[in-house]
């Protein structure tokens, strides 16, 4: 792990201005460094320049979405090994199943549970020391 303060580096992706500021401000609140992308182009551009150690992914997203991101992270060697957890509005086995195999690594339908998000995130995030 680094020794920096921060409890790990995490992306937010979502096109949904207050989400995206909710999430962001949860995830700073409990300890994390947090950039954000409001599209699916600059969130895989943040990935490759910033290597996060996780990506919080919207899945609807004008353009691009966020199975079209997480498929491209997945097939970069520079963001193929970080964590993702997608968001939808959708709940519904078929989206999830689209979810994980874009390659997510876990699915949470909105609205979001913020507590399950950041137990969720700090899990992923900590997963990662075996």
């Amino acid at each position: 792990m680094g020794h920096d303060q921060s409890a790990g580096r995490v992306l937010v992706v979502d096109d949904n201005d207050d989400i995206r500021s909710l999430v962001e401000f949860k995830l700073v609140q409990a300890g994390y460094t947090v950039t954000v992308a409001g599209n699916g182009p600059d969130g895989l551009d943040r990935a490759r320049e910033w290597h996060p150690d996780l990506v919080v992914l919207d899945v609807a997203m004008p353009g691009m979405t966020g199975y079209d991101v997480c498929k491209e992270m997945r097939g970069d060697p520079a963001t193929a090994h970080i964590p993702v957890i997608m968001l939808t509005a959708r709940d519904s086995t078929e989206f999830s199943t689209l979810g994980y195999m874009a390659g997510a690594d876990m699915y949470l339908t909105k609205p979001i549970v913020l507590r399950t998000l950041l137990d969720k995130v700090e899990s992923l995030i900590h997963a990662d020391t075996r």
